[in-house]
């Protein structure tokens, strides 16, 4: 009886594995482009996350990479970005470095834990879509802290709902009952932890010398019932706090000419910003 136990739990984890492995989309040329970007970077005793981020630059913006066909599936792309899966892709690559084999393989498992919910793939609501889920499901895991209210920012009371209010500008959830019913659940336990955090705008400027390079900013936005219309890495560049992010404007990656605090100030959807910080 006890070998049967041990044979149906192999079982299970070799289905598992057969599983996760039929849920990964990637090119042989992400494959060349990671391991290029591996070599390129600095002694792991001094790398950020903005090290990684810098041999993207000039890499071609490319929105809703992630939505492809009609089963979710892990998307393994470091030829075009947008702002989310840069981040995505620099964190798995900066965790890649410090946990276990530096194997495109092992690249691949520290993207899926990143990017969805439990590191587990179960259709489309599996993906942590809104960036404060993101951000909660990333700091329980233990790799990324919130050092917003260190910098002076507090809660902000504002109901996340804008996926289920707007399904029909996401393609699978235009139609699909089901899944907008299980993002109105996410977005429940979002609005219930009430940990939207945001340093306002006017307030960046007398923090800055508080923000490192390599810290991942998120962008608060006016839109109603939506936490974040934009994300970026902080760099430094002359001395003036910056960041690289996948331009929408400029369809491709760059370093930002303004800085941060100008960048926010001119725009009049920005409210503020989220900081959040690699754990050592």
């Amino acid at each position: 009886m006890k070998s049967k136990s041990i044979a149906i739990c192999v079982l299970l984890i070799i289905t598992i594995f057969k599983i996760q492995a039929q849920d990964k989309i990637s090119l042989r040329i992400d494959s060349v482009s990671y391991k290029a970007c591996i070599a390129s970077l600095p002694r792991e005793i001094s790398l950020n996350l903005s090290d990684i981020a810098r041999y993207f630059i000039d890499k071609p913006y490319f929105p809703e990479t992630l939505e492809g066909g009609k089963d979710e599936k892990l998307v393994v792309n470091l030829r075009q970005f947008d702002c989310t899966t840069l981040i995505e892709s620099s964190l798995a690559i900066y965790e890649t470095m410090f946990k276990g084999s530096k194997s495109f393989f092992n690249y691949k498992d520290q993207l899926r834990m990143i990017r969805y919910r439990g590191g587990w793939i179960n259709g489309y609501t599996s993906r942590l879509h809104y960036m404060t889920d993101w951000a909660y499901e990333n700091s329980k895991r233990g790799i990324i802290s919130n050092i917003t209210t260190d910098l002076g920012g507090t809660v902000v009371d504002k109901q996340i709902n804008y996926m289920s209010t707007h399904p029909d500008l996401y393609k699978h959830l235009k139609n699909d009952s089901l899944n907008i019913k299980r993002m109105m659940a996410i977005e429940n336990n979002i609005n219930e932890r009430h940990d939207y955090i945001v340093l306002p705008k006017s307030n960046i400027k007398a923090v800055e010398n508080m923000i490192k390079e390599g810290d991942i900013i998120l962008f608060a936005t006016k839109t109603e019932g939506l936490d974040y219309s934009h994300a970026a890495i902080a760099v430094r560049e002359n001395n003036i706090l910056t960041f690289i992010h996948a331009s929408s404007r400029l369809k491709q990656v760059i370093i930002e000419k303004r800085s941060l605090a100008k960048y926010c100030n001119d725009s009049r959807n920005c409210t503020g910003i989220t900081v959040l910080r690699i754990k050592d």
